[in-house]
């Protein structure tokens, strides 16, 4: 087993009945991830919650994470403020019609800018994964320690390993912490930041599980199906995988004027030279 970021600190949070959120995207850096955080905290302290992406995520995702668990599975749904279901789709045609809407701020609006989230302004991991799986976590009764374990890694790119470097791994969420009924101290905890992929594919290895049947066929990220940080051989095997998905994304592309990447259809990425 490899050894987990903050160990001692875990530890010591576990002693005090820290309640450990395993966020499993069915991937396999959150697969390894589990296996860790099992392995060095008691079993009934751990829960494992998804983030349900509706029909944008990969085929038999929550059968996967379900098959590789010994925990009950919490799920987390998006929703709008005014408490109706979201998902990618709602999303993007909420921010274009936010962008087409005039403000103070932008009296004539925002008509020409992209509907579609970028590496700037990611507002799907947030509407889409973190922001109903930190909704659970507080619903999941008034646990006086909660730590939201997340499957973040150092080495997937320069800029995630320089928010790893500049943040460290074990965090206090001050607006988790505490409200008016709950005082609660509430961490972000990223166990596996410092790992390379070698590490991650052995850590499964070693807890007898295989990954989601879609690396085997050559995905690098197991992500939405059409992710914007997806490759684009990712994006072509998504297509063969889904072409009714796929569809629905370039319709997407022109009811919300603007392309998937930018300055890239999800047809460009998928097929650079149009043949």
């Amino acid at each position: 087993m490899n050894e987990v970021a903050n160990l001692n600190q875990i530890k010591a949070l576990a002693d005090k009945g820290a309640i450990f959120y395993v966020g499993h995207s069915g991937g396999k850096d959150s697969q390894a991830m589990y296996a860790a955080v099992t392995s060095v905290v008691p079993h009934d302290q751990v829960r494992v919650v998804h983030a349900d992406l509706g029909d944008v995520e990969h085929a038999n995702t929550k059968d996967h994470i379900l098959a590789n668990i010994e925990h009950p599975l919490m799920i987390a749904n998006a929703f709008r403020l005014d408490g109706s279901p979201t998902d990618f789709f709602g999303l993007v045609r909420r921010q274009r019609i936010h962008l087409d809407t005039p403000t103070k701020k932008y009296p004539n609006a925002r008509r020409d800018v992209p509907a579609w989230p970028d590496s700037e302004n990611r507002f799907c991991t947030s509407d889409l994964k973190t922001g109903p799986i930190w909704r659970e976590i507080k619903r999941d009764g008034n646990h006086e320690i909660v730590v939201n374990c997340v499957g973040i890694r150092g080495q997937e790119s320069k800029k995630r390993g320089k928010k790893v470097a500049k943040r460290g791994t074990l965090n206090i969420n001050k607006k988790a912490s505490c409200n008016k009924r709950v005082q609660r101290e509430a961490y972000d905890w990223w166990p596996i930041a410092h790992w390379t992929i070698d590490q991650v594919w052995a850590e499964i290895a070693e807890a007898g599980q295989t990954p989601h049947p879609a690396y085997a066929e050559g995905n690098e990220r197991l992500s939405c199906a059409f992710c914007i940080f997806g490759s684009p051989n990712d994006l072509r095997l998504a297509h063969q995988r889904n072409p009714e998905l796929y569809k629905r994304y370039i319709d997407l592309e022109i009811e919300v004027r603007s392309t998937m990447f930018n300055g890239a259809s999800l047809a460009d990425r998928i097929n650079p030279t149009g043949e």
